[in-house]
């Protein structure tokens, strides 16, 4: 698979994770008649180094949070579909497609609970996780259709070295 294809299957993939991420907060905002203050309060902890839920909600800060979440989720989505690309050819590699979203789940409780703890009050460890799992079934809706070679040999070899 070329540079360029797997540029342009992760970038897809990666957007499609960012919209479902900004999609469920989005609900999960509304719910608490709070709208936008989800990636309100990210914003005020990335930008402005904010220690505290006050609520804030400044267009520039929800539009300069969301640009970084876009690019952090196709950085992301980019090396999913790496992966994957390498996985066509060792299906093993899938293994570590799905440590690679493991880890990036904890690690982000993990970097929230070092540098911005008191965002946890606000928006609760479950509401994240969630969040997480959404952004990765959307990901995955992209890249398994593209790579069922890869999918169909690592269910019939498993963790085996390719014959």
């Amino acid at each position: 698979m070329r540079a360029k294809t797997v540029l342009l299957e992760g970038a897809i993939a990666g957007i499609i994770g960012a919209v479902m991420v900004a999609a469920w907060f989005l609900a999960y905002d509304l719910l608490r008649d709070a709208p936008l203050q989800t990636p309100s309060l990210l914003g005020a902890a990335l930008f402005e180094g904010s220690s505290h839920a006050a609520p804030v909600q400044t267009s520039t800060l929800v539009v300069q949070y969301t640009i970084v979440h876009g690019l952090v989720f196709v950085v992301l989505g980019c090396a999913l579909a790496g992966l994957f690309a390498i996985a066509d050819r060792d299906s093993r590699f899938l293994f570590a497609i799905f440590m690679l979203l493991c880890c990036f789940q904890v690690a982000f409780l993990a970097l929230l609970v070092v540098l911005a703890e008191w965002l946890l009050d606000p928006i609760p460890w479950w509401a994240i996780m969630i969040g997480n799992v959404f952004a990765t079934i959307g990901m995955l809706g992209v890249l398994f259709p593209r790579h069922r070679p890869a999918l169909r040999r690592f269910a019939e070899t498993g963790l085996e070295e390719p014959a």
